[in-house]
């Protein structure tokens, strides 16, 4: 079953709302066509960019490598700029979610993901649907600007 989509309430943060630290990222992979972008889809058919809760203890890289191997099935990522962080609630809206993201870069077509009903979806970066999460979506496409204009020394 799909979700109503989140809408801009989602970025107000209402006083005494918990806040989660989380980690997510933009994964490229580069073949004969271009730049594709990981996309995970969750049950529900719900398109997002992998990410997840640090654990106690855990820094953002680790927890990243984590939720990568868990969601996408991808192992080797390396990270190679930090794009800032993003807030909002959560869909439940019982938590200010604080989400530092990556870019990363992979030869890596991907395993099955561990997280049941998961799968992984490679799409060009020029033509990633629409995610669930807006502020994911604009994500995006900030990084195919930025790669554009010759942005993280990748050609």
């Amino acid at each position: 079953m799909t979700r109503p989509p989140p809408d801009e309430t989602f970025y107000a943060s209402p006083d005494g709302l918990p806040e989660r630290a989380s980690v997510g990222a933009v994964v490229l992979r580069r073949d004969v066509e271009g730049w594709r972008v990981a996309v995970v889809v969750e049950p529900g058919e719900e398109r997002q960019l992998p990410k997840g809760g640090l654990e106690p203890g855990e820094t953002h890289e680790a927890a990243l490598h984590r939720e990568l191997r868990e969601e996408a099935g991808l192992k080797a990522v390396r990270l190679v700029a930090d794009l800032g962080v993003l807030e909002r609630q959560n869909y439940a809206r019982t938590r200010w979610q604080v989400t530092r993201y990556f870019l990363g870069l992979t030869d890596e077509v991907g395993e099955t993901p561990l997280e049941p009903g998961f799968r992984l979806e490679w799409w060009p970066l020029d033509a990633v649907p629409p995610l669930f999460w807006p502020e994911q979506s604009r994500l995006v496409g900030r990084v195919r600007q930025n790669l554009e204009r010759g942005a993280y020394g990748l050609t």
